[in-house]
């Protein structure tokens, strides 16, 4: 009976053994995923700048763009009276 309570005792120590390293490479993976999932909010972040940037770009060159339109219309109009 003793030999077999001492057996059981080893397998639960193996057991716990083998749980608290399941942990441990659990819980290194998961620092791990955070900061791949950190770096990515980092490059949406600078995309998203870059894409606001071409935007404003964008925008100012189509305004730009209308006014000189209006402008040489007026002109044309102008001229034409």
């Amino acid at each position: 009976m003793e030999e077999m309570l001492a057996r059981l005792e080893g397998r639960v120590e193996e057991l716990s053994k083998r749980v608290d390293d399941l942990r441990n490479d659990m819980n290194h993976r998961f620092a791990e995923l955070s900061k791949r999932i950190d770096g990515l909010r980092s490059d949406v972040r600078r995309l998203e700048d870059r894409i606001e940037s071409r935007f404003k770009w964008l925008m100012g060159t189509l305004i730009t763009m209308w006014i000189s339109m209006i402008a040489m219309l007026i002109t044309i109009v102008l001229a034409v009276l």
